[in-house]
């Protein structure tokens, strides 16, 4: 299909929650997400020590989360490191180029990014943005329906306050996300974040002009941090949680019931 020219870019922008749509043409967007993170790594002044790698995988993972729970294929890692390139950046790079194998961004051209070459650093920096391609009619926010129920797949966990590690059976892994937004039952689905698990089902009940019942008791807090996106919640047929629990690595819940 081919792109047609677009006079002012501006009349083609749109805001759906984290995300920035431009809308190409009448049936495909392309989607952006960033992230950042600052204070983490293994710099003298770090708060959150990790290795250079590690941070890198969980870096790109947020926006990487992001663009695929909306229904978008990623195809474009932008990486701005405000710490040398040599040996630190480059092992950051490693974990970004890595972990993004997983979401099928595996080409050298698919990847731009920038460091800090003037200026000796003694905190890590790092930002990250996604760009992702979406069909219209498979562009998933706002497509919640009524009776239907806000799971949570994954554990709401963050640091300082938990160890967050990419093999916890108790996060929400990128080939679990994968799967779960090719499921046909599955509709809405947010990655959770800074704001916790109660923000994006507002978000989620909103988007679709829905209001929810919460289930008693409920079996996690809403308000825990989801950190580098831990978990994610979604809307699906309440029948379906037995068949999300078997098929995903990671404890699903019933949080509420969408009205």
């Amino acid at each position: 299909m081919q792109v047609p020219y677009l006079t002012n870019p501006l009349h083609h922008l749109q805001k759906v929650r984290d995300l920035t749509l431009l809308r190409i043409n009448e049936a495909q967007s392309i989607v952006i997400a960033c992230d950042s993170d600052g204070g983490i790594g293994t710099k003298p002044q770090d708060i959150v020590q990790i290795a250079p790698d590690l941070l890198g995988r969980f870096a790109v993972r947020v926006p990487l989360f992001e663009l695929i729970a909306c229904g978008a294929t990623p195809f474009m890692i932008c990486d701005t490191l405000a710490v040398e390139l040599e040996g630190y950046g480059e092992e950051i790079l490693r974990g970004i180029k890595e972990y993004a194998q997983e979401a099928g961004v595996t080409e050298d051209i698919q990847f731009t990014g920038s460091t800090e070459e003037n200026i000796p650093t003694t905190q890590t920096g790092i930002g990250i943005t996604v760009l992702g391609l979406v069909q219209q009619a498979q562009f998933s926010p706002g497509t919640a329906q009524p009776q239907e129920a806000i799971m949570c797949a994954g554990i709401p966990k963050s640091g300082p306050k938990h160890e967050v590690r990419l093999d916890d059976p108790e996060m929400l892994s990128l080939a679990d996300l994968i799967q779960l937004r090719a499921h046909p039952g599955v509709h809405d689905l947010l990655p959770v974040g800074s704001k916790g698990i109660a923000y994006e089902m507002e978000q989620l009940a909103a988007s679709a002009s829905l209001t929810y019942r919460l289930t008693t008791p409920l079996p996690l807090d809403l308000k825990q941090s989801g950190g580098p996106s831990t978990c994610v919640i979604f809307s699906a047929a309440v029948e379906l949680l037995e068949e999300f629990r078997n098929q995903l690595r990671c404890p699903v819940h019933v949080l509420a019931i969408l009205e």
